[in-house]
Order: structure tokens, then C-alpha cells, then sequence
């Protein structure tokens, strides 16, 4: 069986790929922040042997490791990492402090960056690791600001990941 992890699947476009991925047959792990919300995705999947969830800030320096323990653990590989996490309201440079620029890369960049790097010791030829990005990464946008930052950042590292671990068969 495939085995998927999917940040931010307590909502939105994280919520609708965990339910789609268990739908196609795959085990999935889910994070989000909210364990209330993560528990409307067990409902949705109705699968207790193929979903797991994990209520956990991405932000936090242990966050990577838990999440890749617990998918392990329980299924022993990791297939498929969904990047997908991140958060709206973006401002402009001029109105962004530095608490807000250090949180939007945390959660965008740093924290896909962390998961990548240790999801791929779990991966053979086949695995994939999609990163969801923005048009905001390429055209920047009126208010863009660090939310720009980071998507840019995560669509660079996106073409590093393909371009470094492609060729072993990881996409």
C-alpha cells in the first residue's frame, strides 16, 4: 500500500488531496494544527486502518520528525509527501514586521524544506514530493510581500528536489 503525508489536511485543497488519496487506496497521514478539524477528515476517509492524523505545528523544530516517525511507524515507508500548508493574508513589504516575514517562511519554506530533507531517506524509485506553491511565487502580486518570499522560495526548491533526486526515481 502507498503511504501519503499531506500538511494542512485539516482544510481546503489539504482536506480534498487526504480524502482523494485514501479514495485512490493510499494510507494517509494528515497534519493540520486543529485536532477537531483533523478528526472531520477521519470521518471523511472512514478508514481507521489507513488514516492517521497528527494535530502539530509545523513551525516547531520537532515537527518534521514526528511526522515522519509516526507515518514509519505505522506503515514503515512514505511514498508521497503534499506540502501543502501555509497561510493567507499577505501584506505588502512596507507593512510586514518581522515576526510575520519569520512565520511565512517558517510555514511555507522552512518547514517543507525540513520535511522533504527527512521524508527521503523513507522514499524509493516512484515517490514523489509535491510542493503546493502560488502564482504569487512567479508574479509576486499586489501584497505579496513574504508570502511571495516564501512561495518563490518553495517553487526553487521544488526545481532543486527534481533536478537532485529525479534521477533516483523520486519526482
Amino acid at each position: 500500500m502507498q503511504v501519503a503525508i499531506v500538511t494542512g489536511a485539516s482544510s481546503g485543497i489539504g482536506f480534498g488531496c487526504a480524502v482523494k488519496l485514501a479514495q485512490m487506496g493510499m494510507a494517509v497521514l494528515g497534519t493540520g494544527r486543529d485536532e477537531g478539524k483533523l478528526a472531520e477528515l477521519h470521518k471523511a476517509i472512514d478508514d481507521p486502518a489507513r488514516t492517521a492524523t497528527l494535530a502539530v505545528d509545523l513551525t516547531h523544530d520537532d515537527a518534521p520528525k514526528r511526522i515522519v516517525d509516526s507515518a514509519v511507524s505505522r506503515w514503515g515507508h512514505i511514498d508521497f509527501l503534499i506540502n501543502n500548508a501555509g497561510v493567507g493574508s499577505p501584506k505588502p513589504l512596507h507593512e510586514t514586521d518581522d515576526q510575520a516575514l519569520d512565520y511565512f517562511i517558517g510555514l511555507m519554506l522552512r518547514a517543507p524544506f525540513r520535511l522533504a530533507r527527512d521524508v527521503l531517506p523513507h522514499m524509493q524509485p516512484g515517490s514523489a514530493i509535491i510542493n503546493i506553491s502560488s502564482t504569487f511565487a512567479v508574479v509576486g502580486g499586489m501584497r505579496g510581500g513574504a508570502y511571495s518570499a516564501a512561495k518563490g522560495g518553495l517553487t526553487a526548491l521544488t526545481s532543486h528536489i527534481a533536478c537532485q533526486y529525479g534521477p533516483q526515481g523520486i519526482r
